[in-house]
């Protein structure tokens, strides 16, 4: 489960930056989604303490374009799990795109202090730079 959401995390950027030019999502594919979501919500309803639910369910919704619920989603996983890297990398996408510059380099900044994976706080510190020299988006 661990190496699927790292490899989800990887692929986010590149999945970000060509979101203008990716098709929408198969009807079939938002309809599973949308049904995975629900699933998720669920269980997060149950399990209110369960950080990998709120992570799951957060790329969930970065799936099916939803970043508002994304960030809901994630903001609750590292609110149960301060050091979620992954959480924090995808909040720090989300803050990003909406232009919040201060949420989007502590969101960094966690990533960068959390990240075992070379990859991830290697991007993380990429976008902290950018962010710092008055860049916005992704690298």
């Amino acid at each position: 489960m661990k190496k699927l959401l790292i490899a989800l995390l990887l692929l986010t950027p590149a999945l970000s930056r060509a979101e203008g030019n990716r098709p929408p999502e198969s009807p079939e594919a938002v309809a599973r989604l949308k049904k995975e979501a629900a699933g998720l919500e669920r269980q997060a309803a149950a399990d209110p303490k369960n950080a990998d639910i709120f992570v799951k369910l957060g790329f969930t919704y970065a799936r099916l374009r939803q970043p508002n619920d994304a960030q809901r989603a994630f903001e609750s996983a590292v609110s149960l799990d301060p050091k979620r890297a992954e959480a924090h990398y995808m909040l720090g996408l989300i803050y990003e795109k909406k232009g919040m510059k201060d949420m989007a380099l502590s969101a960094w900044r966690a990533c960068l202090e959390n990240a075992k994976d070379p990859a991830m706080r290697n991007t993380a510190s990429r976008h902290i730079h950018n962010l710092a020299a008055g860049k916005i988006g992704t690298p």
